[in-house]
């Protein structure tokens, strides 16, 4: 799923979306794909922990991070052995 360039997501989206790929872990989503996006810390910890449940997914290209969410990435994702690619 490509969420790149879509100056309509913004703030809230990345749990919305999140929530979304937790809810649905058999869904065959392999790919996620949000540069461009504005998307604050607590989206992209939801987004990280749904790469976590959600095992289909793949590749992460997430753009921006800010010092706060890279540690939080290291944090949330220290034990995922399914994530192979992930892009900044």
């Amino acid at each position: 799923m490509n969420f790149s360039n879509n100056p309509g997501l913004k703030f809230k989206s990345g749990i919305f979306i999140g929530d979304a790929l937790v809810n649905n872990p058999s869904q065959p989503v392999r790919k996620l794909s949000f540069k461009n996006c504005n998307m604050k810390e607590d989206g992209l910890i939801r987004i990280l922990e749904a790469c976590n449940k959600n095992k289909n997914i793949k590749s992460l290209s997430a753009g921006y991070v800010s010092l706060k969410g890279l540690k939080a990435l290291g944090e949330v994702l220290k034990d995922n052995n399914s994530l192979q690619k992930l892009k900044f």
